[in-house]
């Protein structure tokens, strides 16, 4: 993948790994492609959490 961008959980219990532009990192990132400016595709990882606060609504 090129033109990677990873949008991570900020304080979760652990690191997440967005040092490649593979989805390798334990929380296993949904990855989903973006139209860019220019007509080419990127890919945006988003990685999940891993305390689970977005299961919690209030």
């Amino acid at each position: 993948m090129t033109n990677t961008l990873h949008v991570v959980p900020v304080n979760d219990l652990t690191d997440h790994d967005t040092s490649t532009t593979e989805p390798d990192c334990l929380c296993g990132p949904e990855v989903r492609p973006t139209a860019q400016d220019d007509g080419t595709v990127g890919w945006l990882l988003v990685h999940h959490s891993l305390d689970g606060w977005e299961r919690a609504t209030g």
